[in-house]
């Protein structure tokens, strides 16, 4: 029954994937189910016992040293007034 379920659903959804036109043209009908007798797992589950604490604890990060070479345009460069578009590029 999961597996009729499961293959509607699946080929509902790679329809709907792929861009289909789909019209419903009967309505879908679930069928009447008895159940009986059923019952749910139990599970015996040992954990691990964690003991976390909290320090709080200062690091120091060293500094790095950075140089960085940079040519700015002079001020009298009429190029350097207009605003850079893609086409500069």
């Amino acid at each position: 029954m999961k597996t009729i379920l499961l293959s509607t659903a699946t080929i509902a959804a790679s329809f709907a994937l792929c861009s289909c036109d789909v019209d419903q043209t009967q309505e879908a009908k679930i069928p009447e189910v008895e159940l009986k007798d059923g019952q749910a797992p139990k599970f015996d589950v040992d954990v691990a016992d964690v003991d976390a604490d909290v320090k709080k604890k200062e690091i120091k990060i060293p500094v790095p040293d950075v140089d960085v070479d940079v040519e700015m345009p002079e001020e009298d460069d009429p190029a350097s007034d207009e605003p850079q578009t893609d086409d500069d590029n």
